[in-house]
Parts: structure tokens; C-alpha cells; sequence
């Protein structure tokens, strides 16, 4: 007795030895299958060594039968670690296939069951099979859907039509591969669902992956416009608001295509490509509210019914955004001596625009004969140097930029993006062109002023300037807006 205990303590204690080496060596987990392998052996070892004392030989083939049985699952480990998980590096996945690992399970387990079947307890296997014809229907038929999940989740893996981490379109659904198992693949939709789709029902259907054969592709939407908008200049519109929205690509930049033409109205498709699936609802809902904001501000007429309630409630919001304008024109460093009937005239023939958040209203290097007034919501002002794109400044209502582009026509100096809903008056160069035709004097003292800001921003590029160019600038300024304004 003390013999068989020491006997299935030492083979019980070699066994875990051996197992944490082999963890140690190869990162191989055998988990609780294994400890209760390893009861089994040493309960079998302990049998072996009490020889013909209690325990008969019926015993030690029971347990002998579960060790072997249990001997499958620690079998399975080392195979998939020798064999898959070496296929899979050189795939370049870096993990074992989990329907080929679960695939070795079953056939090693069913394998050991006929062994101990056939040797351990005398059975026929074939002749069993073959005997019991009614009972191997009803097996068959029972495990007609399990096999054929196994060999479509084998099929799915040679064939490699998607990975883990790929965004698929299942049912109508976006979803992300998460697993692919014996039976099943499971994905997670954008709405953080977990669905589990069988492997033979994905073979059956169409693949849709958006990942493949690269990560970039085109996501659409429609938007329909009356049918008295100009085309051409409906498309431009479209496509200058899409590409504005964070995560559309830059090349292929958007296009916009004609889709059909409704009743009053023609509706546009428009295609922008992305590289992350995952921001496809973030970044079409953008791309639909940059949309709405800029056909608004180009004043396309919709092709719905407009009730003149809202009409009228819309020209006293913009009568309240120009009152607000007005006044941050006269506090203007510049503009600020025009006097009150000139900004009033100034402000009555500039239009009110609005922005959608995150939506660029100016772009640096971009060409420009406008200035912008706050009059609602916050702006972000980016400057771009060496590749490098940074923030340099935030306004806010009574704010405004743009004062060198609506005076000089100079390109835009910086980049300039809602960071909320934008209200503002964009004053334009023919507001300031009837301004100045009327009121000669003006020209002098906006040469003077621009002239002004110029040299304190020059103070801080050129530092230690010994000369002063005072009246040369103040001529040259004269000049290019007499010529800018063609006086």
C-alpha cells in the first residue's frame, strides 16, 4: 500500500513537473483537463503497483480507459502548439487557427473513445457500426450540422475570405470578426452586439468584407436637391462639404454622381472613402451635416415643402446675428472708424452662414475674398508648418478672421474649423467694394491700418529689423487695395 501511494504521488508530481516545463519552455497551458489525466495515471500507476491485491484487473481497465481518454486533451495542446500554431506564424496571424485546433480536439477525443472501444472493452467498432444501421442513421442525421459547420469552418480557413479583426456585411448587418470557431463564427455589430452566425450558413451567403483587398474603401450616401439647383455646381458643393469631414480620405478625394431624378428634385450620390469601418455611421452622419449646412449657406432651395413660419422666424435670427456683427465690427481694430452707417452697410449686404461642427470654414494656402464675424459658437485656428498641423489660437463670439483675404485677396494664412455649430456673417469683397467706391477716403486709412498690423506681426518673424518701412509699406498697401477693388 505505502508502495502504490508513493507510486501515485512520485507519477502525479512528475506529470505537473513535466507540464510546468513545458509551460515554462513553449507557453503551452493544459489547464484542469490535465491535472485530472494526471489522477487518472497515478491512480493507474498506484493499481499497477498493488499488483493482485484488492483492486482487480476490472478497476485498472476503467481507469486505465479514462487516462487514455484524457490523454486526447494534452495530446491536443502539444499538436496544435507543433502544428498550427507554426502554420499560423507562417501565415502571419500569429495564433492557432481555433477551427483547426478545436477540429484535432474532436477527432483525437472520438479517436480515443474507438480505441478504448475496441481494445479496452472488446467491441467491434466496425461491426457495431455497421449492425446498428438505424442507430448510425439517427447518429448521422444528429450530427449532420456539426459536421457541417466543422468542415465549412476548415473551408473558411484555407480559403482565408476573412480574419479576426475584419468588418463583414452579415444579414445586413456591419459586424467585426472577433472568432472563428468549429461551429460558428462570432462577430460584434456596431451597436455592440454579439451575434453567432454558423460556419455553414456564412459558406452558403455572399462575403462582404470591407477589409479586403485593402482598408480603404467607399461608404455612400444620398442627399436630393430641388431640380432647379444647377448640377455642376450641385456636385461641387456636395463634394467641397464631404471632403471636409474628419476621416474621408483625401485620395480618391469624394465624388458625387447623379443617382435619379425624383419628383422636383435630383437626388445625388455621394461616395467618400475611408480606412476604419468602424467610423462608417460616425462619418456619414458628418458627411450628411456638412451637407446640410453648406447647400444652406449656397442657398439651394430645398425640394420639400417650406411652411413660411419658419422662413420668417429664420430672417429674425439673421436679422440678430447681423445687429451682433455690427457691433463686433465697430469695436474692429480696423475696421472700427467706418462708423455706424458705413458697418450697416457693410453688414446688410453679407450674408449669414452657419457651420457644422468639426467642418473647416477656411483653409490655409486656399484662396479667399471673404472675413468671417462670430456671432455664435467657437473656432479653432491651425497653423500647418514643416508637415506639422497645430492649434495656435480659439475664438469665440464678437471674433472674426479673415481680414487680409476680404481687403487684399492674400490666400488664407491658417485653417480655420468650427470646434461647435458656427454662426457668423461673412463679409465678402463685393460688400467691401461698394463701400469703398462710395467712400474714397476709406482706402487711406484701411492702407494705414493694415499697415499697422502688418509691422507688429513682422516684429515677431523678422526680430532685430534696423529698417523701417513704414512708408514704403503704407504706399505699397495703397496700392494693392486700389488694385484689389480695381479703383
Amino acid at each position: 500500500m505505502v508502495l502504490a501511494v508513493a507510486a501515485a504521488v512520485g507519477v502525479y508530481v512528475a506529470l505537473v513537473a513535466a507540464a510546468q516545463a513545458a509551460r515554462r519552455a513553449w507557453r503551452l497551458r493544459f489547464g484542469v483537463v490535465f491535472h485530472l489525466f494526471a489522477v487518472a495515471v497515478a491512480v493507474l500507476a498506484a493499481l499497477t503497483v498493488a499488483g493482485g491485491g484488492t483492486p482487480g484487473p476490472g478497476l485498472r481497465r476503467h481507469v486505465g480507459a479514462i487516462a487514455l481518454v484524457l490523454a486526447a486533451f494534452p495530446i491536443t495542446t502539444v499538436l496544435n502548439r507543433v502544428l498550427w500554431r507554426r502554420a499560423a506564424a507562417a501565415d502571419g496571424r500569429g495564433e492557432t487557427p481555433r477551427v483547426l485546433a478545436d477540429a484535432t480536439g474532436i477527432v483525437l477525443v472520438l479517436a480515443a473513445l474507438l480505441v478504448v472501444l475496441e481494445f479496452g472493452y472488446g467491441v467491434q467498432v466496425p461491426g457495431l457500426l455497421a449492425g446498428s444501421g438505424v442507430v448510425a442513421l439517427v447518429f448521422g442525421l444528429a450530427l449532420q450540422d456539426l459536421l457541417a459547420n466543422l468542415f465549412a469552418g476548415i473551408a473558411l480557413y484555407l480559403q482565408k475570405p476573412f480574419a479576426t479583426g475584419d468588418w463583414l456585411l452579415v444579414d445586413g448587418r456591419d459586424a467585426r470578426v472577433i472568432e472563428v470557431s468549429w461551429r460558428s463564427t462570432r462577430l460584434v455589430t456596431l451597436d455592440d452586439v454579439l451575434v453567432d452566425v454558423p460556419n455553414s450558413t456564412i459558406v452558403r451567403n455572399t462575403i462582404t468584407n470591407f477589409e479586403r483587398p485593402s482598408l480603404r474603401h467607399a461608404v455612400r450616401a444620398t442627399y436630393p436637391l430641388h431640380d432647379e439647383v444647377p448640377p455642376a455646381r450641385a456636385v461641387d458643393v456636395l463634394r467641397r462639404a464631404a471632403a471636409g469631414v474628419d476621416g474621408v480620405c483625401v485620395d480618391p478625394a469624394p465624388k458625387v454622381l447623379i443617382k435619379e431624378f425624383g419628383e422636383n428634385a435630383i437626388v445625388y450620390d455621394i461616395l467618400v472613402w475611408i480606412e476604419d469601418h468602424a467610423q462608417a455611421p460616425r462619418v456619414l452622419s458628418d458627411v450628411r451635416s456638412h451637407i446640410w449646412y453648406a447647400v444652406h449657406r449656397a442657398g439651394f432651395d430645398s425640394p420639400f415643402p417650406t411652411m413660411a413660419l419658419r422662413r420668417a422666424g429664420a430672417n429674425r435670427v439673421d436679422d440678430r446675428a447681423r445687429a451682433a456683427a455690427a457691433r463686433a465690427l465697430g469695436d474692429h481694430p480696423i475696421f472700427g472708424f467706418l462708423g455706424p452707417d458705413r458697418i450697416a452697410a457693410v453688414i446688410d449686404e453679407s450674408p449669414v452662414v452657419r457651420f457644422a461642427p468639426g467642418e473647416p470654414i477656411v483653409a490655409q494656402d486656399s484662396a479667399g475674398d471673404s472675413m468671417f464675424l462670430l456671432v455664435d459658437g467657437r473656432v479653432d485656428v491651425r497653423l500647418r508648418r514643416d508637415g506639422q498641423t497645430a492649434g495656435v489660437a480659439e475664438l469665440g463670439p464678437g471674433d472674426c478672421f479673415g481680414e487680409m483675404s476680404v481687403l487684399t485677396g492674400e490666400p488664407r494664412n491658417a485653417t480655420v474649423v468650427a470646434r461647435s455649430e458656427v454662426h457668423a456673417v461673412e463679409s465678402t469683397k463685393s460688400a467691401m467694394t461698394a463701400l469703398v467706391s462710395t467712400s474714397p477716403d476709406v482706402v487711406g486709412r484701411l492702407s494705414e491700418l493694415l499697415v499697422d498690423r502688418q509691422r507688429a506681426n513682422d516684429r515677431f518673424a523678422v526680430a532685430g529689423a534696423t529698417v523701417d518701412p513704414a512708408a514704403a509699406s503704407t504706399a505699397g498697401m495703397l496700392q494693392r487695395l486700389r488694385s484689389f477693388f480695381q479703383l
